[in-house]
């Protein structure tokens, strides 16, 4: 398998996974020693008393796979005889997933005991030629089901989206992968988006996982772990959600009502006597077999409207529309309580829209202890026309009133506008530097020729310097040009920092996009401790 366009990781689970086996409940984790070579413990404590009553030693990094940004744990068969693990590193680019899979049925004895055996067959590696994160086991733990992140191998660059993704089945049996991946048999749409919370049925047949898809809309998505069947439920009545990173999914102890609640910004914990936003019949879905496409509401238990914690509502994801009536979206990362923002603009000149993908992300998911907005097409009219200009002939990046100079005329290709601030476009970015006030502020571009690097000029270029570093791209202090965005913002807001990011011309490669997605989420958490403090 080709490597992903998005890096990828194994995303540990922190407070392991709880099972019921035998009349009594336990709790799985890992401990990592931090010795050459690497070593990886598991330990299963009976949760009764905490005595550790089974243990294993395994060659490497592992950890119990999260399936989704909340730490919703997974890995353990719903028989409690196999738990799969991944393997963990902070390297990039990332290497090849490794899983491990543990019998747990044969464990090394109590040393005080007689009898002890170090079961070597306990444990199976398996390594994979691709970087994949964890979906699903199947009841018996004969299949795995992994999320296989990539960029589309046709089309131009504008249609490449780097959360697409597939999913896959593991022979636990032969160490394979199935051939072909599985397909939404109620949907032709390809799959989107971020995992934000899972559950799984008692019986371990049902596996769900709640998505932030594609233009900030979420969707449920259903995988029956012993046939493979996939169903996708489209969640439009959550479309307004500003942080859809809070919500939460509950299934009852009986497996028949799959509930989505809000979370507290404050605590990340679901606030007691909070109400559900909506509840599913999961054996409505369960059953579904239509090969239409499906919305909550045809599996709705029941909803509700109730008051949302905090800042978990603001407005929808659409902020305003361009000169020719295009959606222009916002899309927040991490957590809105931090007061260190930062301020990303894509896609300011139509055929410039490489970085349109970029993101502060951590192994697929963004990181908590940072607060970060996006714009991902500041001109989606140049887009769509593959135009360097907007709907009426206007470069943007020259419609901003610093220094602004009457230049060219309709249609050349930095024609300024008959006066500042006269597109759509420059206004609404205007309204929203002044709403958030951003401590930074990163405009992405591409150069007509070579590599990455970062330009910047006065205030900024300290910060400037930063991002290059924490990216790996030389940095250049250059004047802003006439009429630009940072130069408008470094002059109008000089407590804050903004300054440009050139990409390459050509789509990004891998490595270069997890090191500015990498990048972007250090800088977002270190702009948060400052602003914090």
């Amino acid at each position: 398998m080709t490597s992903t366009a998005k890096e990828i990781g194994a995303v540990g689970a922190a407070q392991g996974i709880v099972s019921e086996q035998d009349g009594a409940s336990y709790r799985y984790v890992t401990v990592n020693p931090r010795i050459k070579p690497a070593l990886t413990v598991v330990e299963r404590i009976d949760v009764g008393d905490g005595a550790i009553d089974r243990w294993w030693y395994l060659r490497g990094s592992y950890v119990i796979p999260a399936v989704a940004y909340d730490g919703s744990a997974g890995g353990l068969s719903a028989d409690g005889r196999t738990l799969a693990l991944v393997n963990f590193t902070r390297a990039y680019p990332q290497p090849p997933t490794k899983v491990a899979l543990l019998d747990t049925d044969v464990y090394l004895r109590h040393p005080r005991r007689p009898g002890q055996q170090r079961a070597q067959h306990a444990i199976r590696y398996l390594n994979l030629r691709g970087r994949f994160a964890f979906q699903a086991i199947s009841p018996k733990g004969s299949k795995l089901y992994l999320r296989h992140y990539r960029m589309h191998d046709r089309g131009s660059a504008h249609d490449r989206r780097s959360d697409d993704f597939d999913l896959w089945t593991l022979d636990a049996g032969n160490g394979g992968l199935v051939p072909r991946p599985l397909s939404v048999s109620n949907s032709g749409r390809p799959l989107e988006g971020l995992p934000i919370s899972g559950a799984t049925n008692p019986d371990g047949r049902w596996a769900y996982a709640l998505y932030d898809g594609d233009m900030h809309l979420p969707f449920l998505l259903a995988l029956d772990t012993v046939t493979g069947r996939v169903l996708r439920v489209d969640l439009p009545g959550l479309g307004r959600l500003r942080n859809p990173y809070l919500l939460k999914l509950h299934l009852d102890s009986a497996g028949h009502h799959l509930a989505i609640y809000p979370r507290s910004p404050e605590s990340g914990h679901i606030a007691p006597q909070t109400k559900p936003l909506l509840s599913v019949d999961v054996d409505r879905l369960t059953s579904w077999h239509k090969p239409k496409a499906a919305t909550a509401s045809d599996f709705l238990a029941f909803t509700t409207t109730p008051r949302y914690p905090g800042n978990l509502v603001e407005r929808a994801g659409m902020i305003g529309r361009s000169l020719e009536g295009r959606p222009i979206r916002l899309r927040q990362y991490g957590d809105p309580r931090f007061h260190g923002r930062v301020l990303v603009f894509a896609c300011i000149h139509g055929d410039e829209c490489a970085g349109r993908n970029v993101a502060p992300l951590r192994g697929g998911c963004p990181e908590p202890d940072a607060n970060v907005y996006v714009v991902s097409s500041l001109n989606p009219d140049g887009s769509a026309a593959a135009s360097r200009l907007n709907g009426r002939g206007v470069d943007l990046n020259r419609n901003f009133p610093s220094q602004w100079r009457p230049r060219g005329q309709p249609g050349t290709p930095e024609y300024s506008g008959p006066r500042p601030f006269s597109e759509p476009e420059t206004r609404l970015a205007a309204h929203l530097v002044r709403k958030l006030r951003p401590r930074v502020t990163i405009w992405l571009h591409q150069i007509r020729r070579g590599g990455p690097f970062v330009r910047a000029w006065g205030q900024s270029a300290p910060a400037g310097r930063l991002f290059a570093h924490l990216a790996g791209i030389p940095f250049r202090l250059m004047r802003w040009p006439d009429g630009t965005g940072p130069n408008w913002q470094n002059h109008r807001f000089p407590a804050g920092a903004a300054y440009v990011v050139e990409l390459p011309r050509s789509a990004l490669s891998p490595g270069l996009s997890g090191r500015l997605n990498d990048a972007l989420d250090r800088l977002g958490r270190w702009e948060a401790q400052v602003g914090t403090g």
